[in-house]
């Protein structure tokens, strides 16, 4: 799935080749890159609309109902702030309001009433209202003769002193954004809605039918969607959560098509891609393919087998660590899915084989030689320096994450230090504002805390630790491990940890409510608070490190770029980056590989053969008995005579862009994207125009579901369904 966790780490994305053509259906496109869109191809393939309607900065448009929400993309759906997305972008949301008792992960959860809507303050709705290309402004700040370092910190102040400006007094979040590896500059202004609730998540077996085992193969058959419904303060204004909150009214809203798919149909999607690699080097793709990703994998399984033994046949544990397992799953399957695509594609000696012709072009050009002719040995020789601390740096990242109560330690830390004198017993307290964001911390935490699964995760970080090869140790794990391999590592860190479990006083929420109410140099005392310190005192030269190299490499990176764009031209897309994009193209079968074709839609029926009784493959009594009866309403394909569930197309989409509406050349809503397919898991470094799908949630699914499975009436009346008829709002 397309929901993937962000790693604190230069190292997880260094794997990528520079795409030697571009596709007519390749490319995650600014929306300041419209016009350089082949218009008249896209209308031979069913495109209507204008591009006015698609993005207008000066008036209404399809872009305003597009919403960077959670960890992915929504859209909004109706004119009373109803957002769709999908069910593993909301699986936070659902699992945070989930407890064995109400058990909304299984059994799912539909609200009726506006008033039975739950509130999800952990997720953000944020709305582009602005887009400005600030690239001369911020490069103002820089001069040839600076070094890697200076020039990145001036940069990032040039930076938040145009984003300070341009939210002036306003609700608005203002961040810019890095394009072509500092080529480009764009500032994007946000309108930021915070008060965010459940409305509607269908239950597992169907919201996440196939679990981990389809994972990101074809054929799918999940309903991976959700509702949810965004607020604003009685004045309109974004606000938290009170009672006396009202809907968001959107500038515009997308309807809902049932008028039914073809192959070849036409398709956009408009959405916020996470992170693609594909303009990085050879010698980037090596150290990832042989060291980073390997390394991750190996951790993320460690952990998550831990949550897993601490989930069986325990319920509670299960719905605790949910969110954190299947995070790190669809990440473990992707990465695994990245290192077999390499290799089944080559990859290294199709981009050195780029690298090479790059070469040839700039040794023909005298100018362009002397300016960029060293560029790559550049990017080598700091990927050299990498190696010296590209081991650390993941484990080192995994010790200070990995666990809650670590956290827990370091905002014990961070809370001591922020005490302040009371001006009336002249004692160093904490500040009120202080206490209650700490006790706000520690609730969510304990929430979702078990004490074993913690215990064995620490356990198992230092174990890696102690395996670190030298020149790479983490001088506090060695402390603890000592020259110890094998069976006595692994007795060594457990030896520690439950020592440090037994005596760091953290372990329960009244343990942390008791310290908080101690002095500053009692908490920081704390044994637990002293391990986290020493852990992070080693971690600070470890982030300079990191820091320096990030500035040397990005001004390598920068510098290929500018020669990469002297050769291939400037029309090329950037790497996705978190920020609004669109992707076009079709509904399209492919060829998986000799012999094996894979049709473009899935049914109902497929549901059905694939019941194995066990999860993740259950079905719902009363689905089945939908689908025995052909109980379908006005959902089913007249084509199959089933309902639908899935379809590819070959829209180009990454990590964030889960929960993407796939809108049709009429701007309705016919599916939503949640998934890739695993033969082009490598697309996020080398594109492959015969392989790279999306898979899509047929709309007609979604509202089959709502309908006849969840008799969800009020919801269903809410939104606007079309059978064919232009429908711009």
């Amino acid at each position: 799935m397309y929901k993937r966790i962000v790693l604190l780490t230069i190292l997880v994305g260094c794997l990528v080749v520079l795409p030697t053509t571009i596709f007519s259906d390749e490319g995650m496109w600014l929306l300041t890159q419209l016009d350089k869109l082949p218009w008249a191809h896209m209308k031979q393939h069913g495109l209507e609309l204008t591009p006015e309607q698609i993005y207008n900065p000066n008036g209404t448009s399809i872009t305003d109902a597009i919403v960077l929400f959670g960890g992915g993309t929504s859209s909004f759906v109706s004119a009373d702030g109803l957002v769709l997305t999908n069910h593993h972008v909301a699986f936070s949301a659902i699992q945070s309001v989930s407890s064995v008792q109400e058990d909304y992960l299984k059994d799912g959860f539909y609200a009726e009433t506006r008033d039975k809507e739950l509130s999800v303050p952990s997720y953000t709705a944020q709305i582009v209202i602005g887009i400005k290309d600030v690239s001369s402004e911020v490069l103002s700040a820089v001069s040839d003769t600076m070094s890697a370092e200076a020039r990145a910190k001036a940069i990032t102040a040039k930076s938040r002193e145009i984003e300070k400006s341009a939210k002036g007094t306003s609700d608005n979040e203002c961040r810019i954004s890095e394009m072509y590896f500092g080529v480009k500059y764009i500032l994007y202004t946000y309108e930021v809605l915070r008060d965010c609730r459940l409305v509607y998540a269908p239950p597992t077996s169907i919201g996440n039918y196939g679990g981990e085992i389809d994972n990101w193969y074809w054929p799918r058959h999940t309903g991976d969607f959700s509702f949810m419904r965004v607020y604003t303060g009685p004045d309109g204004k974004p606000a938290k959560y009170s009672k006396q909150n009202v809907p968001y009214k959107p500038r515009t809203f997308l309807p809902f098509s049932i008028s039914g798919l073809n192959e070849g149909d036409f398709a956009m999607i408009m959405g916020f891609p996470g992170r693609t690699f594909r303009y990085r080097t050879s010698m980037e793709i090596q150290l990832a393919k042989d060291e980073t990703l390997p390394l991750t994998m190996d951790i993320f399984k460690t952990r998550m087998d831990i949550i897993e033994a601490g989930g069986n046949n325990n319920r509670a544990v299960q719905i605790q660590y949910a969110s954190k397992w299947r995070g790190m799953a669809n990440t473990y399957k992707n990465y695994e899915g990245v290192l077999e695509g390499m290799k089944r594609s080559d990859i290294m000696k199709e981009r050195t084989a780029v690298e090479a012709d790059f070469t040839k072009f700039l040794a023909a050009k005298p100018e362009l030689q002397a300016k960029y002719g060293n560029v790559m040995k550049q990017i080598a020789d700091n990927y050299e320096t990498l190696k010296g601390f590209s081991r650390k740096q993941v484990v080192m990242g995994a010790l200070l994450s990995a666990t809650d109560l670590v956290q827990v330690a370091l905002r014990f830390n961070n809370f001591a230090g922020a005490f302040v004198k009371d001006s009336v017993s002249g004692k160093m307290k904490p500040t009120d504002a202080s206490v209650a964001d700490m006790n706000d911390f520690l609730a969510g935490v304990f929430k979702n805390f078990d004490l074993t699964v913690d215990k064995d995760l620490l356990a198992a970080m230092i174990t890696k630790a102690g395996d670190l090869p030298a020149g790479q140790r983490i001088a506090r794990v060695d402390k603890i491990v000592g020259q110890h391999t094998g069976e006595g590592l692994k007795k060594s860190a457990r030896e520690f940890v439950d020592d440090l479990y037994k005596h760091g006083k953290i372990t329960t929420l009244e343990d942390c409510m008791n310290l908080m109410k101690k002095s500053a140099d009692d908490i920081k005392d704390n044994d637990f608070v002293k391990f986290a310190v020493d852990l992070t005192t080693e971690n600070t030269p470890l982030q300079a490190q990191a820091a320096s190299f990030n500035a040397k490499i990005g001004l390598a990176r920068a510098r290929l770029l500018e020669a990469w764009m002297a050769w291939k031209g400037p029309d090329i897309y950037p790497d996705a980056n978190r920020t609004l994009r669109l992707t076009y193209g079709e509904v399209k079968s492919y060829d998986a590989r000799d012999a094996v074709h894979y049709k473009y839609e899935t049914t109902l029926g497929g549901v059905m053969e694939k019941e194995t009784g066990v999860d993740p493959f259950i079905v719902s009594p009363k689905l089945r008995d939908l689908w025995e009866k052909k109980d379908f309403g006005q959902y089913a394909d007249k084509k199959v005579g089933d309902v639908p569930v899935a379809f590819l197309a070959n829209l180009d989409i990454t990590g964030g862009n889960s929960g993407s509406p796939v809108i049709n050349g009429r701007g309705e809503v016919i599916g939503l994207a949640f998934d890739g397919n695993w033969e082009a898991v490598v697309g996020d470094y080398l594109y492959q125009d015969e392989l790279n799908r999306s898979i899509n949630v047929d709309s007609r699914y979604i509202l089959f579901v709502l309908d006849k499975f969840s008799n969800a009436r009020t919801l269903l009346n809410e939104l606007s369904v079309k059978d064919g008829q232009r429908s711009m709002k």
